[in-house]
Formats: C-alpha cells, sequence, structure tokens
C-alpha cells in the first residue's frame, strides 16, 4: 500500500514540483522496505483504527500546490519539509522492525529520538504540513483533518502500547 502511496506522491510532484511530495516518495518508499522487515504484532488495532491510520498516512498526497505563492514562502515551506522528513526519516530508521501504519503493539522504542520526543514521525508530518498550508491557505481544511488523524493514531498507539500481551 505504501510503494502505491509513493508512485502517487510521484505524480504529485511531477505536477506540482514542490518538494514536500518529493520527499513523500522517499518517506512511502521507506515504510515499504521497513514493512517487509517488520515484526509481528503482539496486539492490533481495530479494523476503524486501521482505516483512519492509513487515512492519515494518505491525507498528504491531497494538499493542494502553491497559488502564486511568494518565492519566500516556498522557500520556508521546502526548509520544514526537509528538516521534517528528516526527523521523519530517523525515527522509521530507529523504529525498523516495530513499524506500522496502523497502531499495534511490536516493541516500544525508546532510544534516539524516541527518548526526547513521543511521537516524531508525527510531530514531523504536522510541521511539515504547516509549509503546505503557507504555500496554498486552502491546505488549512487538509492539515486540520490530517492533525486530527495524528492525534487520534497517538492516542491509539499509547492505549496498545499500554496493554498487557495477555489481553
Amino acid at each position: 500500500m505504501m510503494v502505491g502511496f509513493g508512485v502517487f506522491a510521484f505524480y504529485r510532484w511531477h505536477q506540482t514540483q514542490l518538494l514536500f511530495f518529493l520527499l513523500l516518495v522517499f518517506r512511502d518508499f521507506a515504510a515499504g522496505y521497513f514493512f517487509l522487515r517488520r515484526s509481528p504484532a503482539l496486539v492490533k488495532s481495530s479494523l476503524r483504527m486501521t482505516l483512519l491510520a492509513y487515512m492519515s498516512a494518505a491525507m498528504p498526497l491531497l494538499y493542494f500546490s502553491s497559488i502564486e505563492a511568494p518565492r519566500t514562502v516556498l522557500f520556508v515551506s521546502d526548509i520544514l519539509a526537509i528538516i521534517c522528513f528528516l526527523l521523519v526519516c530517523l525515527a522509521t530508521i530507529e523504529l525498523g522492525a516495530s513499524i506500522g501504519i496502523s497502531p499495534a503493539k511490536r516493541r516500544l522504542v525508546s532510544t534516539g529520538i524516541y527518548r526526547w520526543i513521543r511521537h516524531p514521525m508525527y510531530a514531523g508530518y504536522v510541521i511539515s504540513e504547516v509549509g503546505m498550508t503557507l504555500v496554498n491557505p486552502l491546505n488549512l481544511f487538509f492539515f486540520f483533518i490530517s492533525s486530527s488523524l495524528y492525534f487520534f493514531r497517538a492516542r491509539a498507539e499509547l492505549k496498545i502500547l499500554s496493554t498487557s500481551t495477555r489481553n
């Protein structure tokens, strides 16, 4: 599924030439690689939460391109995307075999960037998506939905990770 998102992100990048979409390509292909190597889940989320998680992963693909944004705004958006996707990349590597789209209990990662930020991937996505709202104010609608979905995913992950494996 993430490879499919990556192909679509490449199409969006080709359309818009926005760095945000090109970085989504790398995110999706890297996630696809780690999904092939991931550990089996000890506890999984509900079907509803799984669907919300995939919607959350796809939401950044819906952002509108620039509507004649000034070069400085495009530059700020690119800088936010680069810094935040580096954070996402680092978090992905640190998660390794524990990565997943829908919340599941595999192995709790509390080292590296996860020592300082509980959900570095979501933080990176939210901040990079702020850049997309600067590029086109119409993206504020998608930003609100996307941020809400990240919040629900984070809460579901915390709930699943705090459950006993006997439940």
